[in-house]
């Protein structure tokens, strides 16, 4: 446990955002731009272009030269209007999306993708292969429908028993602390899939549910523990929930301006390949999610 704590987005230096031409895209370098100013980090504005689109002729702005150049110069114009001292890198790769921003998260601290919904040359369909790959953190952004009141909003993040609930804790702590956020940490735990049926038919071994459910909570603090430590001054609150993690973790992020999931688990926040709650929450969610490796 203690060597996961510290944080999850040191592997590299540079925060690299996926550039395509949509508001998303925009919206996605505008949230990647507050964040590598807030954490002293380079920004890479990447724009990818697969190599059978660039040798042929089309009506697309963001296939030809001119087009390409004119997309990156509206995404540096926006990041550079509200960051006007941030280091901006921006560079055209003649490689698939997938490829392009799985090879750049080798050397990034955080990969950032817009998650919108603009039917052309918008990066969220990619979103999953990415994450699946990259080796770094991938941020899918949207934007939140949470408004803030003058309270920061929160950061919240899924745990479970899995390994990966270390990472997403100590992924979330970082970029609760850089974004200067409350962390709303959250465990999901069905009653009804951990004791059986018996508990929705009203036949319940109630010592026994009690004894659980002390059992998640003290594994849960046990998690949050070494994070709380080397965070003092964060802002930590703990929930525990009777509800599917995936369903949950929606829910909760109607009010957040973040969720934090890890990309694999068990029995709760992730599965398979990406996990199956991570991609739902991603399909799903009200804000931006990130998915932790």
């Amino acid at each position: 446990m203690d060597s996961e704590v510290g944080g999850a987005l040191h592997g590299g230096s540079e925060v690299v955002v996926g550039i395509d031409g949509s508001e998303a895209a925009l919206g996605a370098a505008r949230w990647a731009a507050d964040f590598a100013a807030k954490s002293a980090a380079p920004l890479v504005l990447l724009h990818a272009v697969p190599r059978l689109d660039w040798h042929f002729t089309t009506d697309s702005p963001s296939i030809t030269a001119e087009g390409t150049d004119a997309v990156l110069a509206v995404a540096e114009e926006a990041v550079k209007s509200t960051h006007p001292q941030l280091g901006v890198q921006t560079t055209i790769v003649k490689k698939s999306v997938t490829v392009a921003l799985q090879e750049a998260s080798d050397d990034a601290r955080l990969v950032v993708v817009g998650a919108g919904s603009d039917e052309h040359r918008v990066l969220g369909p990619h979103a999953i292969r990415i994450a699946h790959g990259a080796l770094c953190p991938v941020l899918a952004w949207r934007e939140p429908a949470a408004r803030r009141t003058g309270k920061p909003l929160p950061v919240v993040v899924g745990i479970d028993e899995s390994d990966g609930s270390a990472r997403a804790l100590a992924a979330a702590f970082e970029v609760a602390r850089t974004l200067h956020a409350p962390l709303t940490v959250v465990h999901m735990w069905e009653i009804t899939a951990a004791v059986g049926l018996g508990y929705s038919q009203g036949l319940m071994d109630w010592n026994l549910l009690d004894m659980l459910q002390t059992q998640q909570r003290q594994r849960m603090d046990e998690l949050v523990a070494p994070f709380a430590r080397t965070y003092p001054n964060a802002h930590v609150t703990e929930v525990f929930r009777d509800i599917s993690p995936a369903k949950g973790l929606v829910e909760l992020s109607g009010d957040a301006q973040l969720v934090v999931v890890g990309s694999h688990g068990s029995g709760g926040i992730t599965g398979a390949t990406l996990g199956s709650v991570s991609q739902s929450v991603l399909h799903r969610a009200e804000c931006p999610v990130l998915i932790v490796r």
